[in-house]
């Protein structure tokens, strides 16, 4: 019969060992040795934060694509700055309905 290590109290640490363990036995990690559980978690740490760093340095870029590539194709220039002409279409609706406000309150 194997020994098993007893449950953690109550509280933070039994809510992570119970995460732990079932993600174990859901993927097999439970029969593997604990140098071969070490080598995969650190394979998928390296994935991980590969992927994220790339993520963190790749998607700023290709926002500035995105939003130059809109201005390209909707006002047929690169250089128009989007910004301004949203901030504007905003506030053209918020007078538009602050407007409508002015006038149901008059007419009460």
């Amino acid at each position: 019969m194997p020994q098993y290590p007893p449950r953690p109290p109550p509280g933070i640490r039994r809510t992570f060992w119970s995460y732990r363990t079932k993600f174990e036995v859901t993927f097999g990690f439970s029969m593997l040795e604990a140098w071969e559980k070490g080598m995969i978690y650190m394979l998928m740490l390296i994935i991980t934060a590969v992927f994220w760093i790339s993520v963190f340095n790749y998607t700023p870029r290709h926002l500035g694509y995105l939003h130059r590539r809109f201005s390209y194709y909707v006002f047929d220039d690169e250089n128009v700055d989007v910004r301004f002409l949203l901030r504007d279409w905003v506030w053209d609706g918020v007078d538009g309905v602050w407007s409508g406000v002015k006038r149901i309150r008059g007419e009460l």
